[in-house]
């Protein structure tokens, strides 16, 4: 089993994105999974300019660019499951992995049509690159669902155009409280991210096992280390509460920011 982790984390190694991939790559190795990690940020990708070269007869399937692409999807190939690992920036994934995903483009041939699993009608893919099975790994500081909806419903209707398989959905809020992974000190005062990590370490082993990662360890893993009250968006409709409740959580991420 060879599982290919994509960072597109700007912070590279010193992110929580690959803290955290390190933690499934752990039980993934314990169960005798290849595991090899690329992060986009040390990587030249330029960006698709769309200018249809890669589908004349001169050029075709070749990109006018000479970049690290090429090395990266050779490396999606040969991989049997595939980690799509993003930070949240501006309530969506990384510009890193979206031109990445954009870069497909001189992989497929845009002319040829197909009928999708799902029933979809859509050009064709290179099935070798597009189609593997996947994981989603978001990380994220804000704690609400919205923060991550875009991201999520991507990869979802991604899966259905391109015949591939989610094998897990990763989502971990809150990393500031327990400070990204670099700050023991503050996961002392949230234990729970203990069970959490555990967890990570799960998703790794089930994936090198079972091909994906089960509901159970997947809802264990995106537990909230803690929870906004239910009855608080009553109370968020007048305005008097709503500057109550930004002071209270300012409060809340200031302690924790300097834990």
């Amino acid at each position: 089993m060879k599982i290919l982790a994509i960072n597109s984390s700007f912070r590279g190694n010193k992110g929580y994105t690959k803290f955290l991939i390190d933690k499934i790559f752990k039980g993934a190795k314990d169960e005798g999974a290849e595991c090899e990690s690329i992060n986009l940020a040390e990587l030249h990708i330029n960006h698709c300019i769309d200018c249809q070269s890669c589908q004349t007869e001169e050029h075709f399937l070749k990109c006018i660019h000479k970049d690290d692409a090429d090395m990266v999807f050779n490396k999606m190939r040969q991989a049997d499951i595939i980690i799509f690992a993003t930070p949240i920036y501006t309530l969506d994934m990384s510009s890193l992995l979206k031109t990445l995903f954009e870069r497909y483009y001189y992989n497929c041939k845009i002319g040829e049509f197909n009928i999708t699993n799902s029933g979809l009608f859509f050009h064709h893919v290179d099935t070798s690159l597009c189609s593997k099975p996947f994981v989603v790994l978001i990380t994220c500081d804000n704690m609400l669902k919205e923060t991550t909806h875009t991201t999520i419903e991507y990869f979802k209707i991604y899966a259905k155009f391109l015949d591939s398989k989610i094998a897990g959905i990763l989502v971990r809020k809150q990393g500031t409280v327990v400070g990204h992974g670099n700050k023991p000190e503050k996961e002392k005062a949230y234990p729970i991210i203990y069970d959490i990590y555990d967890a990570y370490y799960n998703a790794g082993k089930e994936l090198a096992a079972k091909g994906f990662i089960t509901k159970s360890t997947e809802n264990r893993a995106n537990r909230l280390i803690f929870k906004v009250p239910f009855y608080l968006k009553y109370l968020l409709r007048f305005a008097h509460f709503r500057k109550k409740a930004a002071q209270r959580y300012e409060m809340i991420m200031d302690t924790a920011i300097h834990r």
